[in-house]
């Protein structure tokens, strides 16, 4: 078997790459065109594993000086981004996958972390699994976390889903705009090491915008971070057409960075505060999770596109 899986349907197709984390790394809508993910230029080496397709973050964010204490058990992760002293994002989208189950429009991949081969020093035992579904009107992502450990396991899921934002060949950077359902900006030490400051400004006229679905992401880079959930959107005021990408409330938080001219916007689900783990908040607050042992939680987005109805 290939380690890129194509599937497809009459209006989409998409491919998977079971090296790389399960990431999808191709979705297109053949109706229209569309080229709705960043995807890595034929021939090139990405610069960054993190701004093509959808790469799983598993833990998701920083984590300050890589450790925290959770039911009196202490946790320590590589550092793996120096500058900042934080672990960052987990190696989960480095690591292979196993096809459980392929059909024409579905595919099913695993892994499994044991005590023979563990995930880093990650002291649980779990498995991920993530279905890719084509439905004829869009992408079905999901993903079933299972703790298969004797204790609780915490669980700090995202992904880094990297949008074109000109999604079609017409497509013109002064007619996109970006809307984002937020209700709280959290604050962070930009170029220091990117963690919350414990601050909740109050919108600008920036975050207003992305609420507002009027921001346009090709003139400026952006890294924001937000609580929110339910839809994150990229209209194409040209061709009247808007990419929806929905998630279930256990996606609690964004964060959005974009590339500027360079063309991509990354909306990013995740389902913690960055640095939750050591957060000037509450636990609670934060998003701080985790699944009791033999359970396992159930995390479904799905990306669509939406025809404009003109009144």
């Amino acid at each position: 078997m290939s380690n890129v899986i194509r599937i497809e349907n009459a209006e989409w197709s998409a491919e998977v790459d079971l090296l790389h984390g399960a990431k999808c790394i191709s979705f297109r809508n053949k109706k229209y065109g569309a080229q709705i993910l960043r995807e890595v230029p034929q021939g090139k080496e990405p610069g960054s594993p993190f701004l093509y397709g959808i790469p799983i973050l598993f833990p998701v964010n920083r984590i300050e000086n890589g450790t925290f204490e959770f039911e009196g058990r202490q946790y320590v992760f590589p550092i793996n981004e120096p500058k900042t002293g934080c672990h960052l994002h987990g190696e989960l989208h480095s690591q292979r996958f196993e096809a459980i189950s392929v059909s024409e429009n579905n595919v099913k991949c695993r892994y499994l972390a044991t005590e023979e081969r563990p995930y880093l020093d990650f002291p649980h035992q779990f498995e991920i699994v993530m279905e890719y579904a084509l439905e004829s009107d869009g992408l079905y992502h999901t993903v079933t976390v299972t703790n298969l450990s004797k204790n609780n396991m915490p669980v700090f899921l995202g992904f880094h889903t990297t949008f074109n934002t000109l999604f079609l060949k017409d497509s013109r950077p002064e007619n996109i705009r970006v809307q984002v359902g937020i209700t709280e900006e959290y604050e962070r030490y930009m170029n220091v090491n990117y963690l919350p400051t414990g601050k909740k400004p109050p919108f600008d006229e920036k975050s207003l915008a992305l609420l507002n679905g009027t921001y346009n992401p090709c003139s400026e880079p952006l890294s924001r971070h937000y609580r929110g959930n339910g839809e994150m959107s990229i209209t194409d005021l040209g061709s009247g057409l808007k990419v929806v990408y929905e998630n279930d409330e256990k996606y609690g938080f964004r964060l959005i960075y974009n590339g500027g001219r360079e063309g991509y916007i990354c909306l990013e689900p995740q389902n913690c505060l960055a640095n939750c783990q050591n957060s000037p908040f509450s636990r609670e607050e934060a998003g701080f999770d985790y699944i009791k042992p033999g359970e396992s939680k159930i995390y479904r987005s799905r990306i669509i596109i939406e025809e404009l109805v003109v009144e």
